[in-house]
């Protein structure tokens, strides 16, 4: 009855050594998969900021076609015709979607973007606010300037989060 109450003992205690073992492997591997779920997840989550990038950068290349008539006017007889009001609301929805996303792009960009908004806003201000031709070429070209760094620096990130 002894030896069977050791040999008892002895299997329960490599039952218990394998159990052990099998648990220790299984926690491993479920370590394992969490570390390659939250990868897969960082992943997707910078894709899609990427993808959010893009968007932006849509949108700051329409309005820099709006505005680039501006830099190329040789006279102010060259922007006869030209509906500024419609370049002003152009403008203005480019600073909201830019508004929407201003904590990403911060994130994702060189660009400090309370002050490019504060600049973007102050633009559109004098844009509308200046009454002779002149001064509205002039807030123009300036727009269209500050629009080509913001491309220039959200490509510039987009196309490094694309190395990645």
């Amino acid at each position: 009855m002894d030896i069977i109450v050791i040999i008892i003992g002895v299997l329960g205690s490599f039952a218990s050594i394998f159990g052990a073992y099998f648990a220790i492997k299984a926690k491993n591997e479920a370590v394992s998969s969490a570390k390659l779920a939250e990868s897969a997840k960082n992943e997707v989550l910078k894709k899609q900021k990427t993808t959010s990038l893009t968007g932006i950068l849509f949108e700051a290349k329409k309005t820099q076609q709006i505005f680039g008539k501006y830099s190329i006017a040789q006279s102010n007889k060259s922007l006869v015709g030209v509906q500024f009001g419609k370049d002003s609301e152009s403008l203005q929805n480019f600073i909201f979607h830019f508004n929407e996303n201003r904590e990403m792009i911060e994130q994702t960009t060189d660009l400090e973007t309370t002050a490019t908004y504060d600049i973007l806003n102050q633009l559109l201000s004098d844009f509308s606010d200046a009454k002779g031709t002149s001064d509205k070429k002039d807030f123009g070209k300036k727009t269209r300037i500050l629009i080509d760094d913001i491309i220039f620096k959200m490509k510039k990130s987009i196309d490094n989060r694309n190395e990645e």
